[in-house]
């Protein structure tokens, strides 16, 4: 009887000692440090998704090769949102609530990434990725910041306003059509503002043309784009819609200017049926420059490892959304404290990314010293970089 005794005030005790100070695992200031990754790994947007994913893995692998955070290794966790916001919540809830992640690196996704701002801070989970649309880390309505949301890049209508002067100034182009998906938020947040800065400009907009999710000919859109007599089309979607885009645009027989997302950087080239040939586009990095950070050694380092053929920009998103984390976790007095750890992020100031471009967090936490490289390609389809924008 004693000894049952004994175990119970054992087991009260440390039923106590839990739910004064969270688990056992968080107060050993040795247990490992858990953060979740949410990527699309099979949806639609898997081409960025899956690269997005090796980049935070490996990022996580580099780091515990040297020390961790102040001796403390990191354990990623990453989850396949599929490009769906049911499903993105369902990881993020697995994340926090079953594997008790301190922190997660979101995708370059805004549909999921929008449902999470709200949960973000009940929980007190810093959310650091890249989400270009502004609703993912400031609410529309009210312009307030949502505390645990964290950009990495620019902004959707930074990215636009970039490719729209670009359009204009280096190219000539003054009347402009687009067409995209209005559901999908990372185009609509594009297609808006490029919209008003070609209007602001005294540009024309001669056509714009929508499809839907499910849609698989765009055909009579590209007709009618061609009959406007568009010198230059604006395309802002995913890899799969982008490449249907451009084929219908072509066997329409439009021959003119198409500009676009960052979303038509390799493989879109070898994807596409048609010749690719008067095409301009967004690139966070200058991937292929040996000079210029990091991003030449990690593109190889996934080719080699993942045998893809080609080189994928994503890897170094979430190289730099874990470094950006990382940062942050080694500054503060408890890397698990999710509050700490999100104020620690707003101040990021001048940190070099995989790009060798340094990033700051501004009062919306995102970035505004932060440009976009202009990426077309040449006559073999090899990208090659051939300006850099940032309007100010």
């Amino acid at each position: 009887m004693k000894r049952v005794l004994t175990m119970v005030i054992a087991m009260m005790a440390i039923s106590l000692a839990l739910f004064a100070g969270g688990s056992a695992e968080e107060s050993d200031p040795n247990a490992p440090i858990k953060i979740g990754s949410i990527q699309d790994l099979s949806g639609s947007a898997s081409n960025a998704g899956q690269p997005n994913a090796w980049g935070a893995e490996y990022a996580v692998k580099v780091i515990n090769e040297n020390g961790g955070i102040n001796g403390r290794m990191l354990e990623i966790y990453t989850e396949d949102c599929k490009n769906d916001i049911t499903e993105g919540l369902n990881c993020y809830n697995r994340l926090v609530g079953e594997i008790g992640v301190c922190a997660i690196i979101g995708p370059a996704l805004s549909n999921p990434a929008s449902a999470w701002v709200e949960l973000s801070a009940e929980d007190e989970i810093p959310i650091v990725g890249h989400f270009m649309d502004e609703v993912c880390t400031t609410n529309p309505d009210t312009g307030e910041t949502y505390p645990f949301m964290f950009l990495c890049e620019p902004s959707c209508s930074q990215q636009a306003e970039d490719l729209a002067e670009y359009a204009i100034r280096e190219l000539g182009k003054s009347r402009f059509a687009v067409l995209y998906n209005p559901s999908n938020a990372f185009a609509k947040a594009q297609v808006d503002p490029f919209v008003a800065y070609v209007q602001e400009r005294g540009c024309e907009l001669v056509a714009s043309e929508t499809f839907g999710w499910s849609d698989k000919d765009y055909s009579a859109q590209a007709l009618k784009i061609v009959a406007s007599g568009a010198d230059c089309v604006f395309l802002g979607d995913y890899l799969a819609q982008m490449l249907i885009a451009y084929d219908a645009l072509r066997d329409a027989g439009y021959t003119g200017t198409i500009v676009g997302a960052n979303t038509m950087a390799p493989p879109f080239a070898d994807q596409v049926k048609n010749d690719v040939y008067d095409v301009y586009f967004l690139q966070n990095y200058d991937m292929l420059n040996p000079d210029v950070g990091n991003i030449n050694e990690l593109v190889t380092k996934h080719m080699e490892e993942t045998g893809t053929t080609s080189p994928q920009v994503n890897v170094g998103f979430g190289w730099d959304a874990v470094m950006v984390l990382a940062e942050a976790m080694k500054k503060a007095e408890d890397p698990t404290n999710g509050a700490e750890v999100a104020e620690l992020i707003s101040q990021t100031t001048d940190l070099e990314l995989s790009g060798g471009i340094t990033l700051t967090i501004n009062e919306q936490h995102r970035t505004d010293t932060m440009g976009m490289y202009i990426a077309t390609y040449d006559e073999n389809g090899e990208m090659i970089i051939v300006g850099y924008e940032k309007v100010d």
